[in-house]
């Protein structure tokens, strides 16, 4: 005579505050531009082969739920969907979009001394089929106890598959970007019109000290890319077998990258030199103006001097990484 076990699913996260701004901003930005799309709807077909139906599909670093809501058009009912984040605030908005569907549940990685909790310790421990993480795995700087922690997750021959545009690689096409190295430009752009133009001559006393104190939050927000050679040797010792590397490029449109260039919660990333950590009214409006006229310029060099841009758009490479359990 067998015994059935019943395995208790975790509690699906509800947020006690409304969604914040930088939080709202955000999603507005992004969740129509084409590129998002494209590379979401890329890493859905690379991960489609491997997910059955009624299979929990993890969504890691789902932020304000816009890869969420691009992964859900693709499976629609046929998985479950559980969004995972570090960020109460930014979830906040993804709770607010997506909780009133039936097959979608939401976990935040609760912050412990000076680490996050791993997947496995959050949502237990061979619990889901497949995680899927869409341009977020090059925010997190432990890749190594990051990656252990989704590899425990794993029901075995469970799967995971990130993709970012912001990954370094040998090969990469002539002229095809990276979304975060064009952030860089628009800084030093912004940088150089702060030096030149009456306009914003009071911004630069002390300027070139300011630039060396707020570079640690630039880096938090916007950090240096890694190469594809670490993600896939992290990958490899969480334990993942089969693990293959795809590369796409997609069109970035100007109009939709300006957008998301003047999300305030960004941009204080973008540019801290201007107003620091606690901007006045007029810095926040002068620090917009600046992005915006040194995006304008970078979109002008690009149509000028790369093959791979035109008048509309620029092209970003992204990366994804598959293993198996």
């Amino acid at each position: 005579m067998s015994i059935a076990v019943i395995i208790k699913e975790p509690e699906s996260w509800k947020p006690d505050r409304p969604a914040s701004s930088g939080a709202i901003a955000f999603h507005n930005a992004v969740i129509n531009a084409s590129w998002l799309h494209d590379c979401v709807d890329k890493l859905t077909e690379f991960a489609a082969p491997r997910i059955k139906e009624n299979d929990i599909v993890v969504d890691f670093g789902a932020g304000t739920g816009t890869s969420s809501a691009r992964i859900l058009k693709r499976f629609d009912n046929r998985i479950r969907l559980w969004l995972v984040d570090n960020s109460p605030a930014w979830l906040g908005k993804a709770y607010e979009y997506l909780h009133s569907r039936q097959n979608v549940k939401f976990f935040v990685l609760e912050k412990k001394n000076d680490h996050y909790s791993t997947l496995s310790e959050t949502v237990g421990k061979e619990s889901v089929n497949q995680v899927l993480s869409a341009n977020t795995i090059h925010l997190i700087p432990n890749l190594k106890e990051t990656f252990r922690g989704i590899f425990d997750s794993l029901k075995p021959n469970g799967s995971f598959i990130f993709n970012s545009g912001n990954i370094e690689r040998e090969g990469k096409p002539k002229g095809a970007l990276m979304l975060d190295s064009t952030v860089y430009r628009v800084h030093d752009i912004a940088i150089d019109l702060i030096k030149k133009m009456p306009k914003f001559k009071e911004y630069r006393e002390g300027l070139d000290k300011r630039i060396k104190e707020f570079l640690p939050q630039r880096k938090f927000i916007f950090p240096y890319p890694k190469d594809i050679k670490d993600y896939l040797g992290a990958v490899k010792d969480a334990g993942f077998r089969q693990i293959k590397e795809y590369y796409s490029c997609f069109r970035v449109k100007y109009s939709d990258y300006l957008d998301f260039l003047k999300v305030k919660r960004l941009q204080a990333g973008m540019l801290p030199e201007v107003g620091g950590l606690e901007p006045n009214k007029k810095e926040i409006q002068d620090r917009d103006e600046l992005i915006t006229l040194a995006s304008l310029q970078l979109f002008d060099e690009l149509r000028k001097n790369n093959p791979l841009a035109d008048d509309k758009a620029w092209q970003c490479e992204w990366a994804y990484i598959a293993g198996v359990k």
